[in-house]
């Protein structure tokens, strides 16, 4: 069971950027991207995008469909985590988790993001289904994110919203 607040989460949207659509079962991860997070804003979780920016190129634009609203943060980060960017680095331990996380590439962007916020005592919950990469990698690399248990959790998108739901219910039943 999740143990949670869904009021305190915040999504973190990793590299919803055109250049990622490339990647294997990139249109499953979109929809499922997509999904989450219609949702979170429809329950006003905080949402931060954080974008690649590959040795001084230009950004890529988001992918449509996925673009911040005018109200949501944007970082640009250089490394391979969120962190990378101080004032992600500053709202993230000012929202305090945990942290979301769906987008693109298991292999970097999202398992760096995962490790360096639990260095930081940040709780995460990787969203599996709307993150992208090759899925025997993934499976590989669901294994770490268990050694950082109980900081960090895999789940899918049906998962997380059906326990937010649930608990909701539970709560204002007479």
């Amino acid at each position: 069971m999740r143990t949670y607040a869904p009021d305190a989460s915040a999504l973190v949207c990793l590299d919803l950027q055109r250049g990622r659509l490339a990647t294997e079962n990139a249109a499953a991860t979109v929809a499922a991207c997509r999904r989450v997070l219609e949702q979170a804003r429809r329950r006003r979780w905080p949402v931060l995008h954080v974008h690649a920016r590959i040795a001084g190129a230009p950004i890529d634009p988001p992918i449509p469909g996925l673009e911040p609203l005018p109200s949501e943060a944007v970082f640009i980060r250089q490394g391979p985590s969120a962190f990378t960017n101080a004032a992600f680095s500053q709202t993230a331990q000012i929202l305090g988790g945990p942290l979301v996380l769906i987008g693109f590439r298991m292999a970097d962007t999202v398992l760096a993001t995962a490790f360096a916020a639990a260095d930081r005592n940040l709780a995460v919950e990787v969203v599996d289904d709307a993150v992208g990469g090759d899925p025997a990698s993934r499976l590989v690399l669901l294994k770490p994110l268990a050694a950082l248990a109980p900081r960090a959790r895999v789940t899918n998108s049906r998962e997380l919203f059906f326990e937010d739901a649930s608990r909701f219910a539970a709560a204002n039943m007479p």
